[in-house]
């Protein structure tokens, strides 16, 4: 399992892309800020002009326990994730074009089993896996939960401190715990336009 920090202090933006470029999974316009954590890197794809905030965490796992896992994270082009996010993989995560994250938002695609019984309790369980898919042009507040299993669709909103439990549809904003879109773009009035719920 390839784990490596990245602690760099006071480098300059030059210094910084050609520091990232000598890592394979990365194109040489990305960038990193200081005390970042990739774990599991040959199962991640970074693509061009994308960037990290302080203390990120992009996390694909080769195993659990005795559970193999067939990891792959795929992050695309112009992707602004802030600082402290943390995405944790053991299926299929896949950020899209022009994705913008603001700080502490967990992505994750996979849950423990839920079997009070079990030998062990709830940490050995095999994982339950969903593939997670964030569209492009999404937004995402700061805060934000999204749990396995859910599509973001492409230009919504979702706002801060909301848990994405479910398919959100393109060109919307949602909010709240479970998170329920709000508001619709009407593409005639150029403008949002609130949803009954």
């Amino acid at each position: 399992m390839g784990i490596f920090r990245l602690i760099k202090k006071g480098y300059e933006h030059t210094r910084k892309s050609k520091f990232i470029s000598e890592f394979q999974f990365f194109d040489r316009s990305s960038g990193i800020d200081k005390n970042c954590l990739f774990v599991g890197k040959k199962h991640i794809i970074v693509g061009s002009n994308t960037h990290f905030g302080h203390d990120c965490e992009i996390i694909a796992y080769d195993t659990h326990f005795d559970q193999p896992l067939n990891s792959r994270i795929v992050i695309g082009d112009n992707v602004r994730m802030t600082r402290g996010c943390r995405v944790t993989c053991a299926g299929n995560i896949t950020i899209n074009n022009d994705v913008l994250i603001a700080p502490d938002v967990m992505i994750t695609d996979h849950n423990h089993g839920m079997n009070p019984i079990y030998p062990g309790g709830y940490s050995p369980q095999p994982l339950i896996v969903k593939d997670v898919v964030i569209d492009e042009g999404v937004w995402i507040g700061h805060g934000v939960s999204i749990l396995p299993g859910v599509t973001i669709g492409k230009h919504s909103i979702i706002g801060a401190n909301s848990v994405v439990t479910k398919d959100i549809s393109e060109y919307s904003i949602a909010v709240g715990a479970p998170a329920k879109v709000i508001k619709k773009w009407n593409f005639e009035q150029k403008i949002w336009v609130k949803v009954d719920i």
